[in-house]
């Protein structure tokens, strides 16, 4: 079976690539530097979820492993869950599955 290895750089399309957890995990890593260590880049969309057409169950699959890899990070780190809704949110929406699990986590 071959692999195929997500785009280079970080986005949130590299869901619909992964085959593994593994993967998954290496795209929130990717996403933390980018959040950690990059100059604010407000007007930075992801395209994820915006045309439903394009939505498979890989995708939203890996995209609830995203969250949860994401949620353990946040838990056993000191990276701040505020900072990262508010970026998602900039980016992804606010009724966005991903972010929907972060803030109800949050207000538990």
């Amino acid at each position: 079976m071959s692999r195929v290895m997500p785009p280079e750089g970080f986005t949130l399309e590299r869901l619909s690539y992964c085959d593994s957890r593994e993967c998954v995990g290496q795209v929130v890593e990717d996403y933390l530097n980018s959040l950690l260590f990059r100059k604010r880049q407000s007007n930075l969309k992801f395209k994820l979820f915006y045309d439903e057409k394009e939505l498979d169950e890989k995708t939203i699959a890996n995209s609830y492993i995203f969250s949860e890899i994401l949620l353990r990070k946040v838990i056993f780190s000191d990276i701040d869950i505020e900072l990262i809704i508010r970026d998602l949110e900039d980016k992804l929406g606010s009724d966005h599955p991903v972010l929907v699990f972060l803030k109800q986590f949050k207000d538990d």
